[in-house]
């Protein structure tokens, strides 16, 4: 989707529906305290409104509201020195928002509880390029350019954390 024919003239209330829930999600992932986590995303919106002059539509504006919220975040924990959230915390995220039969969502429970316990064991790189990507929703190319990153070296940080979670998960099972 490209998001500049999407928001021709920026609405205020647009960008807030279209990311608000993407990045509470990125959030809630990478820090414990749950009024952080609103205070943060409510830092955002209020940095992107402030700024949308600024915004010259050479990027996604995806990949423009998801910097503001990562250097939002390095902020906030360089501020704080905190670490990641508990695991019990981010097992409960969920990045869809389907209906499921109960038994469906045990498993898929189940399933991404011991997926996501795992990633932790991942380097920093390949954690923030996972969360960008599945908590985030966001595309390869928005997510290095969120993280300075080529597209290129994004993808092989992606296969390669995705990979050694395959590897952790099969002996898991």
């Amino acid at each position: 989707m490209n998001t500049v024919r999407m928001y021709p003239q920026l609405d205020h209330q647009q960008i807030y529906e279209e990311y608000s829930d993407k990045i509470h999600r990125y959030f809630r992932y990478r820090v414990k305290n749950v009024w952080d986590v609103e205070d943060l995303t409510t830092t955002v919106f209020i940095k992107v409104y402030s700024k949308l002059e600024q915004y010259d539509r050479r990027h996604p504006f995806g990949a423009w509201i998801f910097r503001i919220a990562h250097n939002t975040l390095i902020d906030y924990m360089r501020k704080k020195r905190e670490c990641p959230v508990d695991q019990d915390m981010f097992c409960s995220i969920k990045a869809t928002d389907e209906q499921e039969l109960p038994e469906e969502s045990l498993l898929t429970q189940e399933t991404t509880e011991g997926l996501w316990k795992q990633v932790h064991t991942l380097t920093v790189d390949q954690r923030n390029v996972i969360s960008l990507r599945y908590l985030a929703d966001l595309r390869m190319n928005e997510i290095a350019q969120i993280l300075g990153k080529t597209e290129a070296s994004v993808k092989i940080l992606h296969f390669r954390g995705i990979r050694k979670l395959q590897q952790m998960m099969t002996v898991q099972n």
